[in-house]
């Protein structure tokens, strides 16, 4: 079975609990040129206020708060040497 714990529906639960009734709205946004990946905002709004967090895709499928990293060029010596 999958391990689904960076999910989006599962970031989206540790983020904001899901004991609570409350109204989610996700918002894809577009690939860019800088970013590279994509991101949704998640936009959940309880009785007394409205939260929003940005979830990033990394590389592996799974979603983060955090960008993944930038990919450089880089010479690889070793494996063209084999």
């Amino acid at each position: 079975m999958k391990d689904d714990t960076y999910s989006l529906r599962r970031q989206v639960e540790k983020w904001f609990g899901s004991s609570q009734p409350i109204s989610i709205d996700v918002s894809r946004v577009p690939r860019t040129m800088a970013a590279r990946s994509g991101y949704k905002c998640v936009r959940v709004s309880q009785p007394s206020m409205t939260f929003e967090i940005i979830f990033f895709r990394h590389g592996d499928k799974s979603w983060r708060v955090y960008p993944p990293g930038i990919e450089r060029p880089t010479l690889d010596v070793l494996a063209r040497a084999a």
